[in-house]
């Protein structure tokens, strides 16, 4: 529950300070929920695909990371 609160005031944070996240965060939503048609509300798609997104790069980062210190 704690994850979900702050990866919303994060989204929220990130989108006002980047316009392009915005941008993308905004497309991606119309894309779940209109043209997907998945059975979820915008407000939650709009809180779940940023949070997706950046929890998508921390994995990546680690893994690389990690991935470098077995070399």
């Amino acid at each position: 529950m704690v994850t979900l609160v702050v990866g919303s005031m994060l989204t929220n944070t990130i989108r006002e300070e980047y316009e392009l996240f915005a941008q993308v965060a905004g497309a991606t939503t119309h894309l779940l929920v209109e043209v997907a048609e998945l059975p979820v509300s915008r407000e939650i798609a709009e809180v779940v695909v940023p949070v997706g997104v950046l929890m998508g790069i921390w994995v990546f980062a680690y893994e690389l990371q990690r991935l470098s210190r077995a070399d």
